[in-house]
């Protein structure tokens, strides 16, 4: 968190405006706080689900095929709620694992009945959370089925610089890629050579530049283009929203 503030509180500000009240109940969702390291895995397939915010760090969701390989559902970034589209079951149906080394604040499902029970309006904006990362999965769906490999990895990229810059608005310019190409091919069906050579062809293409970890789009419109690129992130409807 930067300072006392939740980090939590600072992601739905820059949706909507919260009453003090309102950001009361989003802190409390952080009262507590542990660090994990990288690969360490929070939650397995199958176990007891647990929920928390992402306070730093990167994680990922993932599920085992019948033929033992994994297959990354999704990333996560500081500001997320973890596991809030597992909450109708009692057992995880997916695993969760430490992408980078993290702080995670977790608390029980009882912890979301003030939110429930006293803001309408963070009801709609928890609802609509979970819309947002069930589009970016059928996406990467969609990647995987239909475009080759550069494209899929293309659109990961731009996904992840789009969730990135509503907590920090300066990675709308460069962000830093903290992922092994592993993750990256197990989100988008891809083997780590097929990842690698895709990075090269973006770069060649001019579609990327690499300096290091750091990834920026000399081309960010023809790069937006060629896959069709939507940013479901940085904004949102919320004039259904109670009280708007």
């Amino acid at each position: 968190m930067h300072g006392d503030e939740s980090c939590l509180v600072r992601k739905i500000s820059h949706y909507v405006a919260l009453s003090d009240a309102e950001k009361q109940l989003l802190s409390e969702l952080e009262r507590e706080s542990r660090t994990v390291r990288r690969h360490e895995t929070l939650v397995d397939e199958g176990e007891a689900n647990r929920l928390f915010v992402l306070d730093a760090g990167w994680v990922y969701t993932f599920i085992h095929t019948p033929d033992g390989r994994r297959q990354i559902l999704d990333l996560h970034f500081p500001g997320d709620v973890v596991g809030t589209n597992q909450i109708a079951f009692a057992e995880s149906t997916y695993g969760i694992e430490a992408a980078t080394d993290a702080i995670i604040c977790p608390f029980p499902k009882s912890g979301l009945r003030g939110v429930f029970s006293n803001s309408p309006k963070l009801t709609a904006l928890f609802y609509t959370f979970a819309m947002i990362d069930h589009a970016a999965v059928l996406d990467r769906l969609r990647a995987t089925g239909r475009m080759p490999a550069a494209s899929r990895v293309l659109l990961v990229l731009l996904q992840c610089r789009a969730r990135l810059r509503i907590m920090d608005p300066a990675y709308s310019d460069e962000f830093e890629l903290p992922l092994q190409q592993e993750v990256i091919g197990d989100l988008v069906g891809l083997s780590n050579i097929s990842v690698s050579n895709a990075l090269k062809q973006l770069k060649e293409e001019g579609l990327i530049a690499r300096q290091g970890r750091w990834i920026s789009f000399p081309s960010e419109e023809r790069a937006m283009k060629l896959i069709d690129f939507a940013d479901h992130y940085y904004e949102i409807d919320t004039s259904w929203f109670p009280g708007s």
